[in-house]
């Protein structure tokens, strides 16, 4: 095979990513005088310019010098134990540019039932526009999570950062349903941001820290959404919704994106090998047949099947949220801001101090149980809420629900996984999640306008009842394969 040739220096590569970079923040800086086909055709040559470094960033043989390539590159035994320096440092890198971007996220979240609504959408059209980017997710995870396994974690996440980028830019310039509908469908097929990042810290963490990692990444995820809502309350501004204004919030969350794609390609190293072509002891299964794997094996089956089950309702309460509280409660875009920043510093705090101590103490299967008891108690609060302290006391609640749920149950799910298989296997689980949002999110304006005001909380209580029963379930099978295998991870049943 002939020797691949020589990839231009890290400094070079270097250089080119800030002016891009700069470039970009520019035109994206409020008044500009760009014009949008302007401003996509620069993404589309950082797209570019981004599949030409994922070409380089392969990862080669251990003796391979550090210095033949024009990225940064931890080989995974490098990251065997946490006293290692490079480990922590990709941590760090990862938390931070996950944290970025679900800023900006949390930015639009509580912004864009209203954005829609000023369309001239109805209560269950809101809803649906919301769902296509869960449907669109649902469809392009799997494709993602192969895709990580494939080339890398870290092309992946880069690429899911610069369509991020690409769809807030879209959905600043929105003037009509079908051109925020097409937002919503480029964010949702890039957003292959969180299913990698749980992957790359699954690489990278033993089964005994695997739930304290991923609850970091949760953590990230929460603190965007402390800091997001709140901030983009403030950036829409205006005395009430019909005076927003939408356009700025947008093109600060394509920023926080366009951030977060440098600083993956500047700094965060790769977790996973490439596969080596001509190297049969690297050949992985394709694609269909490692989807077949997964959902084939009963264990990691019923957990998906619970995260859907789960993660519809929850969703439900996502997207009705905003409409809920400002039209039968008077709130305000801050004032929901603000109920939802208190929902996600629960979430963020939770994470970092009690995460790691809990699972240790009570294993991930009995936080699980609990997460599906708190949901239950949270929803039952809202439906009973009259104030906004209310309401956050019943989204704390829910809050504390999301932290132990999302982490154990994909701490359970990664130790079904060999490393090879982990990204795919982790991308149907997000995958599931996703559709579950699509269902939640497109059923919860026709609850909310058939039902009534209060249905989508309603019907949340009453599915954790088989929620805990599928819990029961997956926890007995767990404790039957610890009686009959003892190894640490079993990558098959």
């Amino acid at each position: 095979m002939a020797p691949r040739p020589t990839p231009p220096s890290f400094e070079k590569s270097r250089r080119v990513n800030i002016s891009l970079s700069f470039a970009v923040c520019f035109m994206a800086r409020p008044g500009s005088s760009c014009n949008l086909s302007t401003y996509l055709l620069v993404l589309m040559l950082l797209y570019m310019y981004l599949f030409a470094q994922a070409h380089w960033c392969q990862i080669e043989s251990p003796k391979a010098p550090d210095n033949s390539r024009s990225c940064p590159v931890m080989h995974v035994n490098q990251m065997d134990t946490m006293s290692t320096p490079s480990y922590k440092y990709a941590h760090a890198i990862l938390l931070l540019v996950v944290f970025v971007d679900l800023l900006g996220f949390g930015i639009l979240g509580p912004l864009i039932p209203f954005y829609v609504e000023r369309l001239g959408a109805t209560t269950e059209t809101i809803t649906v526009i919301i769902a296509l980017y869960s449907l669109t997710q649902f469809i392009a995870m799997p494709v993602w999570g192969y895709l990580s396994d494939r080339i890398g974690r870290r092309p992946v996440l880069a690429i899911s950062m610069a369509g991020h980028a690409l769809s807030y830019v879209i959905m600043a310039y929105a003037d009509s349903l079908w051109m925020m509908a097409f937002a919503r469908i480029v964010g949702g097929v890039t957003s292959a941001n969180l299913a990698t990042a749980y992957a790359y810290m699954a690489d990278t963490t033993d089964n005994k820290n695997r739930a304290k990692g991923l609850g970091r990444i949760s953590a990230a995820f929460g603190l965007g959404f402390v800091l997001g809502p709140v901030i983009g309350g403030f950036l829409a501004g205006g005395d009430s919704v019909e005076s927003a204004n939408f356009m700025l919030p947008a093109f600060v969350a394509a920023g926080l994106s366009v951030l977060s794609f440098a600083g993956i390609l500047l700094f965060l190293p790769e977790s996973r090998p490439a596969a080596k072509k001509g190297d049969g002891a690297q050949k992985r299964p394709g694609f269909l047949t490692m989807l077949k794997l997964a959902l084939g094996r009963p264990l990691i089956a019923m957990i998906t099947g619970l995260c859907f089950l789960v993660i519809t309702f929850v969703a439900m309460r996502e997207s009705i949220l905003p409409l809920w509280g400002h039209y039968l409660h008077g709130l305000s875009p801050v004032d929901i801001g603000i109920l939802l920043s208190v929902s996600g510093g629960t979430v963020t705090l939770f994470q970092l101090i009690a995460i790691g101590p809990l699972t240790a103490r009570f294993g991930e299967v009995i936080l699980v149980k609990t997460a599906i008891f708190f949901y239950a108690i949270g929803w039952t609060g809202l439906v009973l809420s009259d104030t906004l302290i209310q309401m956050s006391s019943a989204l704390c609640f829910t809050a504390v629900a999301t932290a132990m749920f999302q982490t154990c149950l994909q701490s359970l799910l990664s130790q079904q996984a060999a490393a090879h298989e982990r990204g795919t296997i982790m991308a149907v689980y997000q995958s599931s999640s996703s559709l579950a949002r699509f269902s939640g999110q497109a059923m919860a304006g026709t609850a909310y306008g058939q039902i009534g005001p209060n249905a989508p909380f309603t019907l949340g209580v009453v599915a954790m009842f088989p929620a805990m029963v599928l819990i029961y379930f997956i926890g007995n099978r767990i404790r039957g394969l610890l009686r009959t295998d003892t190894s640490e991870v079993r990558p098959q049943e």
